[in-house]
């Protein structure tokens, strides 16, 4: 079994609508995301032949991924996040959004994520998302 893996980073803020405690107020983090891509074999064929994956190809998919979130505060599309949303929109200059369809815990985003990755037909064996630099979550389908 073949195991590559790439990493990218983002800065984003959160927040946790219900959460009690102090991270139940918008606050931010330096996200650290690596994926690990597997086969079992390496392609036999074109300008990847003797790859798992060529390199640049998956370094593309998480830059996408990267930008999708750097520098936004992500937010659950919920009443109490368009709420959220409705109160700041005299504000754009100062902040920028991504409504998401879930909570976003690092487990969520870590899920999320690794489909994004599926969905680019890249072979994603798992997704580790890091909040800080001690606390992760590592996603794997199955």
């Amino acid at each position: 079994m073949f195991i590559i893996k790439s990493e990218v980073g983002f800065d984003a803020s959160h927040y946790l609508s219900g959460y009690e405690g102090k991270c139940g107020k918008i606050h931010g983090h330096r996200y650290r995301l690596i994926a690990k891509i597997q086969s079992s074999e390496l392609q036999t064929e074109g300008s990847s032949r003797g790859m798992v994956e060529d390199f640049s190809f998956v370094k593309a998919a998480l830059r996408e991924i990267r930008d999708m979130f750097d520098h936004k505060l992500i937010i659950e599309d919920d009443e109490t996040g368009r709420k959220l949303i409705e109160s700041l929109k005299g504000m754009p200059e100062i902040f920028d959004y991504i409504l998401v369809p879930y909570r976003p815990t690092a487990e969520e985003m870590s899920r999320h994520i690794f489909n994004l990755i599926k969905e680019k037909g890249i072979a994603v064996h798992e997704v580790e998302l890091f909040e800080t630099p001690t606390n992760s979550c590592i996603y794997r389908e199955g």
